[in-house]
């Protein structure tokens, strides 16, 4: 077995309610939570002292398996299985433990979250930015999924140049104040596949936190940076570009893009 599978078969024996467990072990009771999602594996020192304290036998086989004795997996009747009252309080417990740890999680993000809306220096580095073209990129809601729509482009004439292009040839990729479901904008055929591949593993992301979130207007109060690397190509030209993202909080999210050509 390897660590993670280890930790939890022992955690799932263990008859001692998590407030003692984790104090025996000198850690906090959200390590109880990661080790449990297998978001987080303990140190061999920690595995080790909580076999100790349940009194189980482990062998390690290498540094990353481990074999739990045979004499230490027959079944045992703990106090939880004699008394049904104890096991309900646990779990009532442990419940309340997973209650109170999301709520420091949320309070810890919502902190994060505003010391990025606090600092001063992205939004000046942002403002000071030089770029070859711009976007506006609006963001909302619907029970269809996320749409986009692209409501402002200033200076096309860089792309379109660097593309051996016109302007009047471009803009239709863009479709300005159409909204499209997020990956269906018809600016996505201007984009290379490898660059359509690193925007969807973002967009993904977002929707899970959306989707976790759903008052993502407070959640996401205040201005954030990204920066992404984003090719164009047209009749086979291809043009590299640095994106210098800033989102903007309102009853929708709107994204401004300053977009630098990566010239040879």
């Amino acid at each position: 077995m390897n660590k993670s599978s280890v930790i939890k078969a022992l955690l799932d024996r263990s008859t001692i309610n998590v407030k003692d467990l984790m104090k025996k072990l000198e850690v906090t009771r959200s390590n109880y939570y990661l080790w449990q999602s297998g978001k987080s594996i303990p140190r061999i020192d920690t595995i080790n002292k909580l076999a100790e304290i349940l009194n189980i036998k482990l062998k390690w086989i290498d540094k990353n398996n481990i074999e739990i004795l045979d004499d230490q997996l027959s079944p045992r009747i703990s106090n939880k299985a004699k008394h049904p009252d104890l096991k309900n309080i646990e779990k009532q417990d442990n419940n309340f433990d997973l209650i109170n740890y999301q709520r420091k999680e949320i309070i810890r993000l919502k902190n994060e979250n505003l010391k990025l809306k606090q600092n001063p220096v992205e939004s000046i580095l942002f403002e000071e930015q030089s770029y070859d073209w711009m976007t506006t990129v609006d963001i909302k809601f619907s029970l269809k999924g996320i749409k986009r729509r692209i409501s402002k482009v200033l200076n096309i004439e860089a792309l379109a140049k660097y593309l051996k292009s016109t302007p009047d040839e471009l803009m239709p990729f863009f479709d300005i104040n159409q909204w499209y479901i997020m990956n269906e904008h018809p600016v996505n055929n201007l984009i290379t596949r490898q660059s359509l591949k690193d925007l969807e593993s973002k967009t993904d992301l977002f929707k899970n936190i959306i989707t976790q979130f759903k008052d993502f207007g407070k959640f996401f109060s205040g201005d954030h940076y990204i920066t992404l690397f984003v090719d164009y190509k047209l009749n086979n030209v291809i043009c590299k570009t640095i994106n210098h993202c800033k989102i903007i909080e309102s009853d929708k999210i709107s994204i401004n893009n300053k977009i630098t050509i990566l010239r040879d």
